[in-house]
This record gives structure tokens, C-alpha cells and sequence, in this order.
């Protein structure tokens, strides 16, 4: 994977300004849609490889629903489970699509979730 250091930069950036600002928050993974792993801060390391994977999978699940539903590319995919939330937003940047994977526990605002990750991926696709 190619990337340029200003890239990785803005990826342990963001992942910065989601951790802090996010009360619950578990882990970040940023990832490329091909599953591979940019930056990460989970509480369990072995997380980041299937995370980064699911992830993948599911961003080409949610483009593929957009498009036959005809409303056009999917933006994020959200997951709410009995302990927590999922939150996986696409970052288009010109070098690459990113995927930035939220993980939080119940007691996170979701709606500060999805503002603060689509921050995260505005800063991603201006890097």
C-alpha cells in the first residue's frame, strides 16, 4: 500500500480527535477499502486485522445496496448491537478510498459518532 506521509499523518491525526472527543469510544481503525490497516487505537490489538476486514466487506455491501436502490454511493454503515455501536464512514480521498471504523460501547452518543467521523473523514480527503 502506497500512501504519502501526510496521508498517515492525517489518519493518526483524526484518529486523535476521535478518541478525545467521543466518550465511549473503543477503537478507530482506518483502513483501505481493500481491508488493509492505515492507523489504528483499539483497547485490543488483535481487533485491528478483522476489523479492518469486516470493514471492507461491509462498505462494498453498503456501496452495492446504495447503487441497486438507486440512491447513489453509500457514505457509512452503521451497526448498533446489544453493547455498543459500529460506525464505518468512507473517506475518498484522490490517492486511495479510507475507511474510518468508529467502535463504541452504549453508552456513546451516536449522533456525536457520525459528527465527529465525518469530521475525521473530511480531514482524510483534504490530506
Amino acid at each position: 500500500m502506497n500512501t504519502t506521509p501526510r496521508l498517515r499523518l492525517a489518519a493518526e491525526s483524526a484518529i486523535d480527535t476521535l478518541m478525545r472527543e467521543i466518550k465511549g469510544v473503543k477503537a478507530v481503525v482506518i483502513s483501505t477499502e481493500d481491508g488493509l490497516e492505515l492507523a489504528a487505537r483499539v483497547e485490543n490489538t488483535a481487533q485491528v486485522a478483522r476489523l479492518s476486514a469486516i470493514a471492507s466487506s461491509l462498505a462494498a455491501l453498503g456501496a452495492v445496496a446504495g447503487e441497486e436502490s438507486q440512491l447513489g454511493q453509500c457514505d457509512n454503515v452503521a451497526i448498533e448491537a446489544t453493547h455498543g455501536h459500529i460506525l464505518m464512514l468512507q473517506a475518498r480521498h484522490p490517492e486511495m478510498t479510507l475507511i474510518v471504523s468508529v467502535v463504541t460501547s452504549r453508552e456513546a452518543i451516536i449522533g456525536q459518532v457520525l459528527y465527529f467521523a465525518k469530521q475525521a473523514t473530511l480531514l482524510l480527503q483534504q490530506a
